[in-house]
């Protein structure tokens, strides 16, 4: 799960490095609102918690950059491909999500490989993927192991993988480490009337739990 780049200390020109910038890359990591839409001006996170007593599903946005654009070739005058900045050969086809885990305490989380379908136009910024950073293994593990009360730190580490839609060469991004603090606690939430309206809960209109969001009545 090569290249990592961290961004920060890259920023602040505190390392000397060899390789480059990989060419689609995640710039941030957001939550999404209950309607699943990231907004621009939205603060950037590395970190959150979840209460597993509401939900055992951790919702992030990765804003991506594709900075992969291709030149069309001709032949005779014809184009091979026509000059499109929408799609076409520098169209990057994300189809893979690496996951991998480590805790405090210690829990065996297995890696994981999620498949993922998104396309990312060529020369495209700020591209919005949401994805569960919780595998259903991981979720199970937190899940037993917050039963009886406690704390578990799990620090995720995320990265996407795909090929470009030109001659099907691989890509993969930067690596990106995400910290949840999972527990397990009763909010005594009300149950719910007949015909009552529950208002979404952030993020993606989940069941709660995520960042203290929770529902109104359940």
């Amino acid at each position: 799960m090569k290249p990592f780049f961290i961004a920060a200390a890259l920023s602040l020109g505190l390392c000397s490095c060899s390789e480059s910038a990989p060419v689609v890359q995640i710039l941030q990591t957001k939550l999404p609102n209950a309607a699943c839409v990231v907004a621009a001006d939205s603060a950037g996170l590395a970190n959150g918690s979840l209460n597993l007593a509401y939900g055992d599903r951790y919702l992030l946005a990765f804003v991506v950059n594709n900075s992969y654009s291709s030149t069309p070739i001709e032949i005779g005058d014809v184009p091979l491909e026509p000059d499109s900045t929408a799609g076409g050969a520098g169209t990057a086809i994300v189809d893979t999500l690496k996951l991998s885990y480590e805790s405090t305490p210690s829990l065996s989380i297995p890696d994981g490989e999620v498949p993922y379908t998104a396309g990312l136009a060529p020369a495209s910024k700020g591209n919005t993927l949401v994805a569960d950073l919780l595998t259903t293994e991981a979720a199970q593990a937190l899940s037993q192991a917050v039963a009886s009360g406690g704390t578990v730190q799990v620090r995720v580490t995320a990265q996407f993988t795909g090929k470009f839609a030109s001659g099907g060469n691989s890509f993969e991004t930067n690596e990106v480490v995400y910290a949840i603090d999972a527990y397990s606690a009763n909010r005594g939430i009300p149950a719910c009337t007949p015909g009552q309206v529950i208002p979404p809960v952030i993020p993606c209109n989940s069941t709660g739990g995520q960042d203290g969001n929770y529902p109104e009545c359940i």
